[in-house]
């Protein structure tokens, strides 16, 4: 279904791709540029390339400032966070605000983004899942770890008679559709998944037993190119954005037309970003309020 026509702020994603191996010194000069309490939270993981996909994340959004606002410089806009603890970038130069949400999953780190007016953009979501299976588990067996987080009439809708592919692929839309809404109003991780409910084929979505609406939810799948092992081998993932608009009713956009989808989505390889992390390009880190 197609969005109802109208002024709305663009919706747009990022999708940086990590095709690569990532050096720790270049770990390094990410780093150097997101807020000191971001880089702290970074050391505490123990996996290297969790703590790069955290750091690109907190990175992102001040990339798209100085995008959105032809170099801004960083001095001139803050985080701040609304009631919930729904983050966003304000300037100071202007009354509009960057709306933005991350996600990252193995070789892709995510943002979804929106400039306009505060009550505009501020909620948004995004989630991203990757469309593979653990070694020697079949689908059946992976839905089951995730059965807390599902209602029963969306248990109903991953077969186990069906191909392994399709069930993954429906739990990950799932997932991440309930992931990107919560994101979104800002609740922490702990909100309960059982508390909505989607109904895929009829488009709609329950929360508390009372049916969503004003949302616009996007779904689509991101293919990667990486490389492993010397080999160039492609990825897939499940992405699903939320974004508020109060309108009537919940939309979902479902893009499967990569000539649509390249009208707000962009791919950014690593390099391009190291490229442009110089002394004359990021003078300093984004301040906090």
């Amino acid at each position: 279904m197609e969005p109802p026509p109208s002024r709305e702020p663009k919706l747009s994603v990022w999708i940086v791709t990590l095709n690569r191996q990532i050096h720790r010194d270049e770990y390094a000069i990410c780093a150097k540029y997101i807020e000191e309490r971001a880089q702290q939270k970074a050391k505490k993981y123990k996996d290297h390339s969790e703590a790069f996909r955290y750091v690109m994340g907190s990175l992102l959004p001040s990339l798209v400032m100085r995008n959105q606002n032809n170099g801004l410089s960083p001095h001139k806009w803050y985080i701040k966070a609304t009631s919930s603890g729904k983050e966003y970038l304000h300037t100071v130069a202007d009354s509009k605000v960057l709306g933005f949400s991350t996600g990252w999953a193995e070789s892709a780190v995510a943002i979804a983004y929106s400039y306009g007016r505060k009550s505009q953009i501020v909620n948004i979501g995004i989630d991203i899942m990757h469309l593979t299976l653990p070694r020697d588990v079949s689908a059946g067996k992976y839905v089951e770890a995730f059965a807390h987080k599902l209602t029963q009439n969306e248990d109903a809708l991953l077969d186990r008679r069906m191909k392994d592919d399709v069930i993954l692929r429906r739990l990950c839309i799932l997932l991440t559709l309930k992931t990107a809404y919560i994101k979104a109003l800002g609740q922490p991780t702990g909100f309960d998944y059982g508390r909505i409910d989607c109904d895929i084929p009829q488009e709609i979505i329950k929360v508390d037993g009372k049916v969503l609406n004003g949302w616009e939810f996007r779904l689509f799948k991101a293919n990667l190119g990486v490389i492993r092992k010397g080999l160039l081998i492609e990825e897939a993932y499940q992405c699903t954005t939320a974004m508020y608009r109060g309108w009537e009713k919940t939309v979902f956009v479902w893009e499967e037309d990569q000539k649509e989808t390249a009208r707000w989505l962009d791919f950014i390889p690593i390099d391009l970003v190291l490229s442009s992390l110089s002394p004359k390009s990021l003078e300093s880190k984004a301040s906090t309020s």
